[in-house]
């Protein structure tokens, strides 16, 4: 069979489901992976093809994409850009199934326009309206720009109207477009995890994270009797120096083992002088260090989350985006982390938190709860096996 997989330029959309796609080549199957050059060798090492967008599309700064406006007028953008071209490429190449990403309204419209089967693949919760409700505080003022500026929330509206009836579509309600939903969702958390789960059809399937051995440069980890803990911002809102400088400074020659991953916005000399406790780099091993932390402090993106409580560690958190406030609210109702909402970072309340999280048995223990739940979850062989009977109909 051969499937066709329209991803998103950045980590945190692309990791999860390049472990599918690498499953699904391990069945011999032929998978192609549309993304732009920059993520090329990550896709190649999975056995996948890598192919470029049909159409050149000018990639914005990751980092603007903050609230729902900015990502529906981008999605609309893009879709009016690549639809026809997409369109044709998926009537040469005739794959037997397409799965897209469910922020990218693109691919659900050329699914339809070529009556070919498409799976969603949902890398964050879904948003449900029971979940926007149930996160009033971090969401809705997030979707309420979308009524504050009539005249840009008139043009969405209307491109988003159109854009199906040009598809001969029921216009479906404007959330959508944030889960671009099918017949088949498949959703790269746990069914305990989503927020709401008992709202959703039978149409939403529940895989876990999509956890794999990946390519990651080695990293000896010191196992001593300090506890490890990890520090990681994401890859798009990871550009505060202030913040990564607090932390060193606060961790200095303490009895932990710090590893900290900055990015690629700062250099490492903007970190100042590192302690011998301290290991620093633009991009660490992250699933080979969780593997043996005793805590994340985190930014709170899904990928994120998964992975730490995949392997069962509890979590600090320093949300900048709705979305990332809304997944820790979420852990911390688990009993599995803390969001940490206080500015400045001071020393002695924020290592008062740390210690909480570290001797405080009741954050490991909800966490392994949540990881027994991930983990039962399937992961990728029960994505792909969901993917193959479903393109089989």
């Amino acid at each position: 069979m051969k499937f066709i997989f329209l991803t998103l330029p950045a980590y945190g959309h692309l990791n999860p489901t390049l472990g599918v796609a690498k499953e699904l080549v391990r069945r011999r199957h032929k998978v192609i992976v549309y993304n732009t050059e920059d993520f090329r060798v990550k896709i190649e090492k999975t056995g996948a093809e890598f192919r470029p967008p049909p159409i050149k599309v000018k990639i914005p700064d990751l980092r603007v994409m903050q609230n729902a406006e900015i990502i529906a007028k981008l999605n609309l953008q893009v879709t009016k850009q690549i639809l026809p071209n997409l369109e044709r490429m998926i009537e040469i190449e005739k794959p037997d199934c397409v799965l897209h990403d469910a922020m990218n309204l693109w691919g659900k419209l050329a699914g339809i326009r070529s009556k070919t089967p498409s799976v969603s693949l949902v890398t964050s919760m879904v948003l449900h309206p029971a979940v926007l409700l149930k996160y009033t505080k971090f969401l809705l003022p997030d979707y309420f720009r979308l009524i504050k500026h009539t005249k840009d929330t008139f043009q969405i509206f209307k491109d988003y109207r159109n854009l199906y009836k040009k598809v001969g579509r029921r216009v479906p309600f404007i959330t959508d477009m944030f889960i671009n939903s099918e017949k088949l969702n498949l959703v790269f958390t746990s069914k305990y995890f989503q927020p709401c789960s008992d709202r959703l059809s039978r149409q939403f399937k529940f895989v876990g994270p999509i956890i794999y051995e990946r390519p990651e440069t080695p990293l000896p980890i010191n196992t001593s009797d300090k506890p490890i803990i990890y520090i990681a911002l994401g890859t798009v809102y990871n550009d505060n120096t202030l913040l990564y400088r607090t932390f060193v400074k606060i961790f200095a020659n303490t009895p932990f083992r710090i590893y900290l991953s900055f990015g690629s916005y700062i250099k490492p000399q903007a970190l100042g002088e590192i302690p011998e406790n301290i290991t620093i780099g633009n991009y660490l091993p992250q699933l080979s260090i969780l593997k043996k932390a005793s805590l994340f402090i985190s930014h709170g993106g899904m990928n994120s989350v998964n992975e730490s409580l995949y392997y069962g560690v509890p979590m600090l958190f320093f949300p900048f985006i709705q979305e990332q406030r809304a997944n820790a609210a979420r852990v911390q109702e688990l009993g599995a982390g803390i969001s940490w909402d206080k500015k400045p970072v001071e020393k002695d309340s924020f290592m008062t938190a740390v210690n909480e999280l570290l001797t405080n048995k009741t954050y490991k223990e909800n966490a392994h709860k949540i990881e027994k739940t991930l983990k039962d979850a399937g992961g990728y062989k029960k994505a792909a096996d969901l993917i193959v009977d479903y393109a089989y109909l």
